[in-house]
């Protein structure tokens, strides 16, 4: 029998909650709960989501109510939307057989796979990392670094911070795979759905492509970025009197926004143009539209709103070729490149050919397609519909 509410969601004030919502209120409209978690000593507006469905509670009634059995009857699934510490308090609460969902981000499950990070991390930024670190941490790092051993162990100490999730959607299925081949106790199924952000970026974008040649260096200050070692790729030559874009308005470790900022100006000077604050997203689309070219450093998956974007826009996109996201998109027939191109390539005073662009767009579109991002979401209704 279907409870009168049938989801309750869970997340902090979240630029992609919006999308989420769309999708489950076209499917299952009134049966969701959306409640928005707040600190209760320092409350702060909720900026980042727009859609009115959303209910704010503090984090100390949301444990309380989690811990509730009766309060939790009312619904047939719970969906975590990210596990950060804030949301893993919670998590931690539930109380009863209530089934629950994680839809991860990447920042919250990619610990399972590599607790430190190192991986990811290029020469140029884990040089700058190190330098943070003091004594026998910094030794342990670089013996980890050659060795992670330290990584290892620490990621199978976090599982048990999961052990409540009954489903998992990662951004790809292969990481889901990882996770599970390193710990195969992690006892969370594999679901297929994810923030789709294809179609309203398509909405969005109208029938303009890019116009001028400057460049897109990531997507935030977050260090996998490998910000450092995107800089190094714009030699003089290659950037002319182009600027360099660069996202900054959110990220981790929070102080690596400066050593991007510092380095950012000492290299490019007035060409260097940090984007710190979010700004109205029609907005973020001018700016981008002056941008012919796109660096993603990041060797995992990482800034996939932006790189779809780009795409949509005719930007020429650049990925570390140990990205998975390279791949997957390249199967589907996008026109992009790494690294090893972007050094061979002899001509940015000119983006990607119109034909290429025109092609990336549709492949855009037929991904945004209404009907492919909400048959992941009525299949997953489905499947909350057989719980108890």
């Amino acid at each position: 029998m279907r409870r009168t509410n049938q989801i309750l969601h869970i997340s902090r004030d979240n630029k992609f909650l919006d999308f989420a919502i769309h999708c489950f209120e076209q499917v299952c409209p009134g049966q969701n709960d959306y409640l928005i978690l707040q600190n209760e000593k320092n409350p702060k507006p909720i900026t980042q989501i727009k859609h009115d469905a959303i209910h704010s509670i503090s984090l100390s009634r949301a444990i309380k109510q989690c811990a509730d059995k009766d309060f939790l009857s009312q619904y047939q699934a719970m969906i975590f939307h990210g596990l950060s510490p804030t949301e893993l308090k919670v998590l931690h609460s539930v109380n009863g057989s209530i089934k629950v969902i994680w839809f991860g981000y990447g920042f919250d499950y990619y610990p399972l796979i590599d607790y430190y990070m190192q991986r990811y991390l290029g020469k140029k930024t884990i040089k700058y990392w190190y330098n943070n670190k003091k004594g026998l941490i910094k030794f342990g790092l670089k013996v980890n670094e050659y060795l992670p051993i330290l990584s290892f162990l620490k990621s199978k100490s976090q599982i048990k911070n999961f052990e409540r999730v009954d489903y998992f959607a990662p951004v790809l299925e292969k990481e889901y795979l990882e996770i599970k081949s390193r710990h195969p106790e992690f006892r969370a199924k594999y679901i297929d759905w994810n923030y789709e952000l294809g179609n309203e970026i398509f909405k969005s974008i109208g029938s303009e492509y890019v116009t001028g040649t400057n460049f897109l260096v990531g997507n935030s200050a977050s260090i996998t970025n490998n910000h450092l070692d995107c800089f190094e790729l714009l030699t003089p030559k290659r950037l002319k009197k182009n600027k360099v874009l660069v996202p900054l308005s959110y990220g981790f470790p929070v102080h690596f926004k400066e050593i991007i900022k510092e380095e950012g100006s000492r290299r490019f000077q007035s060409q260097f143009e940090p984007l710190e604050e979010f700004i109205p997203f029609e907005e973020y689309l001018r700016k981008l539209r002056t941008c012919g070219f796109g660096l993603f450093g990041s060797k995992r998956q990482q800034a996939l709103g932006n790189i779809y974007m780009g795409l949509a826009l005719g930007i020429k996109i650049y990925l570390h070729p140990k990205n998975p996201i390279l791949e997957e998109l390249k199967k589907k027939g996008f026109h992009l490149y790494d690294f090893n191109d972007f050094k061979k390539e002899k001509h940015f005073d000119r983006p990607l050919s119109l034909d290429f662009q025109m092609e990336n767009r549709e492949l855009m579109r037929q991904m945004s397609l209404k009907e492919n991002y909400l048959k992941k979401t009525k299949d997953l209704v489905k499947l909350i519909d057989t719980f108890e």
